[in-house]
């Protein structure tokens, strides 16, 4: 068994509720790693989210994290205390760390009502009843109570999830994607549910998700996942502004290459930031070969004579063929050195 974790001259008031050092993982006859030397901390009610491409290892860190799955090297502590591993325990995991699978995990046979009921049978009778009546209220399908699973919407079952782990009273909630297979507004409505809920019941968060707006609108803080390695641990923010390798920039949304060898390093602008035929800016003139509306905006593609390609955002309609002059801020450069 893995020892208990020292923490170096802070005080307890500043420990981190989960602690997670140089976490690794490889799987039996794969070349490399799924988690490599994974690093990260977590303070209360706070709300991470794991970012990356499919196979970047997010899942692999995630079930580590949740106690499913035991690392090969490196160690985990909630609340100060080390993680068992999934081999030290009759049920894997741990008891105030619950997690959201993407399949989701209902009772079929069940009703809503008895569904979130389900998770609260250790308690009293009384107990039972009222928590599940509050569940249901907060995650909004009290409407719900008498309908099974296959009744319900995606969103509808997102949400019966959601309460049923809620009933488990966990301190971290882990979600693995679990917005997929939903709409876009009904996602938002969710997630917009999903922090209201969390804030009120003092939960921290950890999310993994390849979808960039998710990780911006509810993250505190963003961990970048590449083959396994964690690239950048940052605020949205800074993962946004100050990426550190074009992969991340790109990650968060398209850009473009209007020069090379800034200071020795790459120059890049995202496509939100390029300004259009305004002579406040040193520009480059292109020739519009694309154009996409959008419903408020048009996304245009353009060229220039060095068959450089450009992107822009813009309200105006401008015909396939159009010179236009593209131009943007000194402070709308990333610079990333690569």
């Amino acid at each position: 068994m893995r020892g208990k974790l020292t923490f170096k001259a802070v005080s307890f008031l500043c420990l981190p509720v989960l602690f997670v050092k140089n976490i690794s993982k490889k799987f039996p006859g794969e070349s490399l790693g799924a988690v490599n030397n994974l690093s990260l901390q977590m303070a209360e009610g706070e709300k991470v989210a794991l970012v990356g491409k499919s196979g970047s290892g997010k899942t692999t860190a995630l079930r580590m994290i949740a106690g499913l799955i035991k690392p090969d090297e490196g160690e985990i502590a909630f609340e100060g205390e080390p993680l068992k591993d999934p081999d030290e325990q009759l049920i894997a995991g741990h008891d105030k760390i619950k997690m959201v699978f993407q399949d989701l995990k209902v009772k079929p046979n069940m009703t809503v009502f008895e569904n979130v009921k389900y998770n609260l049978l250790h308690y009293d009778k009384t107990y039972q009843y009222a928590r599940t009546e509050e569940l249901l209220s907060l995650c909004k399908i009290e409407a719900l109570r008498d309908k099974k699973p296959s009744e319900l919407s995606g969103g509808q079952k997102q949400r019966l999830a959601l309460a049923r782990t809620l009933a488990e009273e966990p301190k971290l909630l882990l979600m693995d994607e679990p917005f997929s297979s939903l709409d876009p507004s009904t996602k938002q409505e969710i997630l917009f549910d999903l922090l209201e809920i969390i804030e009120e019941e003092q939960i921290g968060l950890l999310l993994v998700t390849h979808d960039a707006s998710d990780a911006l609108m509810v993250a505190n803080k963003i961990g970048f996942l590449e083959d396994g390695d964690l690239v950048q641990f940052d605020t949205p923010r800074d993962v946004y502004n100050l990426p550190k390798s074009l992969e991340i920039a790109q990650f968060f949304g398209k850009v473009n290459i209007f020069n090379k060898d800034v200071c020795g390093e790459n120059t890049y602008v995202r496509v939100e930031s390029v300004y259009v035929n305004s002579e406040k800016y040193n520009s480059v003139k292109a020739s519009v070969i694309r154009r996409f509306y959008l419903g408020n905006v048009y996304l245009y593609e353009a060229v220039d004579v060095n068959s450089t390609n450009y992107s822009f955002y813009n309200s105006d309609f401008f015909d396939l063929g159009s010179q236009v002059s593209l131009g943007y801020s000194s402070d709308s450069i990333l610079y990333i050195c690569e």
